[in-house]
């Protein structure tokens, strides 16, 4: 019994196009509908979905340490500095980044900047 092929070639890869038409813009109807959608307070979905809330220093906070104090002290580098390692201020470990050379253990070093939490020594 022969095969009855409804669409073939060209007729099949536009059928296959209008379907993909139509399923885009079916997706477009939905994605508008659901943006405009409004709550109690007149917002669309997409602005529920948003985070508008801040979080406040005062509030306690925080997303990087104080570390300004360390600015002009002198340190001993407790591993090697490859530009970044650990030193040590005052029995503290401190991670900074070296400016410029490598440093090797056991050297001293001055903090020269900090910003964030990067914190810059040179070695004296």
């Amino acid at each position: 019994m022969p095969e009855v092929q409804v669409f073939t070639g060209t007729s099949a890869m536009m059928f296959s196009l209008a379907c993909y038409a139509l399923i885009a813009v079916l997706g477009i109807i939905v994605v508008v509908y659901l943006s405009s959608r409004g709550s109690k307070k007149n917002t669309t979905m997409l602005d529920e979905l948003v985070l508008d809330e801040r979080q406040q220093n005062n509030d306690g906070y925080t997303s990087v340490v104080d570390k300004s104090k360390f600015l002009g002290a002198i340190g001993v580098c407790t591993t090697d500095l490859r530009p970044a390692g650990t030193i040590s201020i005052d029995g503290e470990p401190l991670d900074v980044v070296a400016d410029g050379n490598f440093v090797k253990q056991g050297e001293r070093v001055k903090v020269i900047n900090v910003d964030g939490s990067r914190v810059l020594v040179r070695q004296i």
